[in-house]
């Protein structure tokens, strides 16, 4: 081999370093983007998560026993068909967890 050809080939390796180098610095920018993404919208369902969280503690803190018998009576008058059927596939799931 000639010292132009060897001389080329180092440029061409060169070349490529560079253009590798470049790809893998821009794959890592969108990496970085994605899961600045990503972490973003987890934060923002933990927040609803917690809110709502609270909210039942909050409904638990303030309410007894007969508080949620009164609401869950009045949810029953106002939807019997729905309740109803809501007791039969409550009442399927609890015979198929006890008969397992």
């Amino acid at each position: 081999m000639s010292e132009n050809n060897l001389q080329e080939i180092q440029e061409n390796l060169s070349e490529r370093a560079d253009d590798l180098k470049k790809k893998a610095s821009e794959i890592e920018q969108q990496v970085t983007q994605n899961i600045n993404e990503l972490m973003g919208v987890t934060a923002e369902k933990l927040d609803k998560a917690a809110e709502k969280m609270h909210n039942t503690a909050e409904f638990f803190r303030n309410n007894n026993v007969s508080k949620v018998k009164e609401d869950v009576t009045c949810v029953i008058r106002k939807n019997p068909g729905k309740s109803l059927v809501g007791a039969i596939v409550l009442g399927f799931l609890v015979g198929k967890i006890i008969f397992r």
